[in-house]
């Protein structure tokens, strides 16, 4: 009864005040309707980058702007678990050829002055959600130890792949215990790679064994 009431309630808000389109699309996102999304595209010469699915989906494109500009985490249960399987995968391959390896979880971090502007970085949330589905605690969580130093422009709004690059250069700081270990890096999207590569260069300068990434959407 009270279910009920709560959905006539939620019809009667959504009629006098109808939700924002983006927001309408991932309020209906489930687990079967993520199933029926192709994979994402494979990022050119940067096969360590791992994709979910294409950004050119208009659920996808909706996903990430809710989650980017309303902190809106609704489909991010389903999301965590997918993104783990896909971390897993990885991870038992490594682990056949390194049994002592150790493997860290870090979001790309966003400056102190965005941070400040937007209150909440989605990649931290992305990255808590895969850890919802790591019961064993294979994967340490250690964004402390990957912050970003430099605020630099939005990426969408550099004029050319060379400027995006330049813009990067030294924008992140990664402490020394990342000696050895794996690293598992969490974003939301993968456009040019700019910001992964420039990340995955200054983890392996600090002495990362390897680094890998994955998005929700390319």
């Amino acid at each position: 009864m009270l279910k009920t009431i709560k959905n006539l309630f939620g019809l009667l808000v959504d009629t006098i005040l109808p939700p924002r389109t983006n927001f309408a699309i991932v309020k209906k996102l489930d687990e079967k309707t993520f199933s029926t999304i192709p994979e994402g595209p494979p990022v050119e010469h940067m096969g360590w980058i791992h994709p979910l699915f294409p950004y050119k989906d208009k659920r996808i494109q909706a996903v990430i702007w809710e989650l980017k500009y309303r902190e809106n985490a609704l489909p991010l249960p389903h999301l965590g678990r997918l993104l783990y399987e896909e971390i897993i995968a990885i991870i038992s391959d490594v682990s056949i050829f390194d049994g002592d390896a150790k493997f860290l979880l870090i979001p790309i971090p966003i400056s102190k002055e965005r941070r400040v502007e937007r209150g909440y970085n989605q990649s931290e949330l992305i990255a808590k959600a895969v850890l919802e589905n790591d019961p064993n605690h294979i994967l340490l969580y250690a964004p402390q130890w990957f912050v970003k130093i430099k605020d630099t422009p939005s990426q969408s709004h550099s004029q050319s792949k060379q400027e995006r690059v330049q813009n990067l250069v030294g924008c992140f700081e990664a402490d020394p215990r990342m000696e050895g270990k794996y690293v598992i890096l969490i974003d939301d999207v993968v456009t040019t790679g700019s910001t992964l590569m420039e990340a995955r260069t200054t983890l392996l300068s600090a002495g990362a064994r390897d680094v890998f990434a994955f998005t929700i959407a390319h």
